[in-house]
């Protein structure tokens, strides 16, 4: 397994307020080799001095959560579910005893990536994308205004990503004690990227952008330095954060279509039996 990141405040931000976490575990029972990776990023909202706390402390919460359940329980999406929710409590709560933070909250994705499956928790509008040579996918929904706008068919894609109010989200971490996380799992082979990353890229480079620079280096970091630039060079209005993970050890997608068109073959010169 490989990753890359990056991270930077950007050329309008006086204060970064993303966090990225990653945390990779290796293990070795009865002579089974497993390899576990955690990737977060959170992205604080809420003026100075607030979406910054708030960041930081979502992203430490699910790390914690995650680390000591990681290594007992392998359904990560009821885990990231779980973390998520007492996370958000914690936050409200840190809100309610200290009142100059009030409006502090922040986006959060996290990954559990184990085998060929990656386990997601989502809230607010940080993506992941799952990107191989042919496509770019979005696997996690925007929870935002003009998300909502596109899909009552008000607005299009591309206008969405113009729109005066496209950085206004509808559903965050430490706003409300009521939270709803989304969860996803999505199969992945060898030849697969994960790509995790907050508006600050996504609002001024377009998917197909992002896929080219994945398909174009071959060091991680080199992608996620080349994203960040591009979204820099484009006005770097906000902070920007990226994560890019490839399984290398997985066997490709390709050979795997072709040990299973063999098999399917094999059986049917059988007589299906």
């Amino acid at each position: 397994m490989k990753i890359g990141y990056a991270s930077d405040i950007g050329r309008k931000r006086d204060v970064d307020e993303d966090s990225i976490i990653i945390v990779e575990w290796d293990t070795v029972f009865e002579s089974e080799k497993r390899r576990v990776a955690l990737v977060i990023v959170a992205d604080g909202m809420g003026g100075h001095n607030a979406g910054e706390v708030a960041s930081r402390m979502a992203a430490e919460g699910v790390a914690e959560r995650v680390g000591g359940a990681i290594l007992k329980c392998e359904n990560f999406g009821e885990v990231l579910q779980n973390a998520i929710t007492e996370v958000n409590s914690d936050i409200c709560e840190y809100v309610e005893h200290n009142p100059h933070y009030k409006g502090m909250g922040t986006t959060l994705t996290a990954a559990v990536i184990y085998g060929n499956n990656v386990f997601i928790g989502h809230v607010g509008d940080t993506r992941v994308y799952l990107i191989n040579e042919k496509e770019i996918t979005q696997i996690t929904k925007d929870h935002s205004l003009v998300q909502e706008l596109v899909d009552n068919k008000e607005i299009t894609k591309e206008e969405a990503r113009i729109h005066p109010q496209k950085n206004i989200i509808t559903r965050a971490v430490g706003i409300d004690r009521n939270i709803e996380v989304d969860t996803f799992t999505v199969y992945v082979y060898g030849d697969d990227y994960i790509l995790l990353c907050c508006d600050g890229l996504t609002d001024l480079v377009t998917d197909e952008e992002i896929h080219a620079a994945v398909m174009e280096n071959h060091d991680l970091n080199t992608v996620c330095d080349t994203l960040v630039k591009a979204a820099n060079e484009r006005g770097g209005y906000d902070n920007i954060s990226v994560v890019v993970v490839r399984c290398d050890e997985l066997q490709e997608r390709g050979a795997f279509l072709s040990d299973e068109t063999q098999i399917r073959a094999s059986h049917e010169d059988r007589g299906g039996d």
